[in-house]
């Protein structure tokens, strides 16, 4: 996964069932966001494939990439460090080394402006599928949760970020139940702080979207 040109192909992918599998065992078994993010890629690259969606062919997914990580850093007023690695770390992954510096260039920039949540999301409606909006969205959580709790205006930044890309409410709890977040006195924290512990059984049941007192045939039809 260094190329960032996996995440455009997976444009033709559809988020399905295998997609959040994936993503659990990648977070069980790398204990980190971006274990689970990579997961949910490599389950997502064996659901089903829907027709690809045509877009700009000068469409800059890094730019507006960046422009929301940018968004949710300063959410809370605080750029973190552990912020700005989690960014640093990701695009060079992603980008490579060289590719990535012209982005985190920009990164500064972003940071002072304004920028509207509603006109980047529009811009990536128009030339992303929903799976990589998910995706996408997994990486925004990542960098809300990379100081190991979320504010609650980071939550709210990410929820008008959820709303603008046509993404449910329920999948936002779904990914974060999937990093074992859970909402405590006005903020999301790591419910798992022994790393061999894994995942709690309550964000079992949410990751699936059901109650901790669903029946046996309604795990079975949510699963």
């Amino acid at each position: 996964f260094n190329d960032f040109s996996l995440l455009y192909s997976s444009m033709k992918l559809n988020f399905g069932i295998l997609g959040i599998v994936g993503g659990i065992l990648g977070y069980l078994l790398t204990k980190s966001a971006l274990g689970a993010m990579f997961g949910f890629f490599l389950g997502s690259s064996f659901d089903k494939k829907p027709t690809q969606r045509k877009r700009n062919p000068n469409f800059d997914f890094g730019k507006y990439l960046m422009m929301l990580s940018a968004i949710v850093m300063k959410a809370d007023g605080v750029t973190m460090k552990s912020e700005l690695n989690f960014v640093k770390n990701f695009f060079r992954q992603q980008f490579g080394d060289e590719k990535s510096q012209v982005y985190i260039k920009e990164l500064k920039k972003y940071l002072e402006s304004n920028i509207s949540i509603e006109k980047v999301c529009d811009i990536l409606n128009s030339n992303v599928n929903q799976s990589s909006k998910i995706q996408l969205l997994q990486y925004l959580i990542g960098i809300a949760t990379a100081d190991g709790e979320m504010s609650n205006s980071e939550l709210q930044t990410l929820k008008r970020i959820t709303q603008s890309l046509r993404i449910s409410q329920q999948t936002l709890n779904s990914l974060l139940a999937m990093f074992n977040y859970q909402r405590q006195g006005g903020q999301y924290h790591n419910r798992t702080s022994n790393p061999s512990n894994g995942m709690s059984i309550d964000n079992s049941y949410k990751v699936l979207g059901i109650e901790s007192t669903a029946t046996e045939s309604e795990i079975k039809k949510a699963y």
